[in-house]
């Protein structure tokens, strides 16, 4: 049975661990508490000894919207708090790094099951994913708005868009806050499968992806997946690594500005469009 905390559950389903967003009213954008209690499930799912597989997925038509802009902690209103070094040092700089860590040191086969467009940290957290399936192109999309919101680049994404999209698509998604398409993403490679034109409701989604990862897995040698994983991100996580440490410094420091503090309070409060 699932265990749900904050509106983030977890459950073990024969060698697969699953993380499900259950947020659907609020296009599962996630709060602080949420991203934390994502990275203890996903440390969990790490742990668990009769897995091969962590999928994460989601409810409703998005995978998730992002950052929740209503999340009261975001848009602190005590001045002592909205700009305090020691408030951002906890809440963004340590938590960002912990977070991208965790899920790039997990040891298992690390799978999205991406029902609806991924949006920010979220979209970082994905990119991050050894396989990404889609339920619907069409429907479809990564945004990374961060310069949209005055920040930089997060969870990494300073490297791993451009390894997984190309340099060119990169600086479209960042250095510009565009989204970048189903169609674009599955011909740049991101894409493992998808199931455009199944017309497949966001549960048979999930549980399609479900039942793909037990068949691929069921007969594989499981030390030997793990090997080969680690062996895999010999190259990339010192790029990952090192992209990590520098963004929460970028980032902390635009947040000691104050300027992500106004646009998310505009957003809130509708007065900035959102490129959802």
């Amino acid at each position: 049975m699932a265990e749900e905390i904050d509106g983030v559950s977890y459950e073990v389903k024969g060698k697969v661990a699953i993380i499900t967003f259950n947020i659907p009213d609020k296009l599962n954008a996630l709060g602080r508490e949420q991203y934390l209690q994502l990275g203890k499930f996903v440390e969990r799912a790490d742990k668990e000894e009769e897995t091969v597989a962590t999928i994460i997925q989601s409810t409703g038509r998005f995978f998730s919207a992002g950052a929740d802009f209503s999340d009261k902690k975001t848009i602190q209103q005590d001045p002592a708090v909205l700009f305090s070094h020691e408030h951002w040092l906890a809440s963004f700089v340590a938590r960002n790094t912990w977070l991208t860590n965790v899920f790039n040191d997990h040891s298992k086969i690390l799978v999205a099951a991406a029902n609806g467009p991924v949006i920010g940290l979220s979209a970082a957290l994905l990119l991050l994913c050894d396989l990404i399936y889609v339920n619907d192109l069409k429907k479809f999309y990564i945004l990374t708005p961060f310069a949209n919101l005055g920040l930089v680049t997060e969870g990494a994404t300073a490297i791993t868009v451009a390894r997984r999209l190309g340099w060119s698509k990169a600086s479209e998604a960042l250095l510009l806050a565009k989204k970048i398409s189903g169609e674009d993403c599955n011909q740049n490679g991101l894409v493992n499968k998808h199931f455009t034109g199944e017309n497949k409701s966001t549960e048979d989604f999930n549980k399609t992806v479900e039942q793909l990862i037990q068949d691929s897995v069921e007969s594989l040698h499981e030390d030997s997946i793990f090997g080969i994983k680690k062996l895999m991100k010999i190259g990339r996580d010192p790029e990952i690594n090192y992209a990590n440490s520098q963004e929460v410094v970028a980032g902390f420091n635009k947040w000691i500005e104050g300027v992500p503090q106004m646009r998310f309070a505009q957003l809130a409060n509708k007065e900035r469009k959102h490129k959802m």
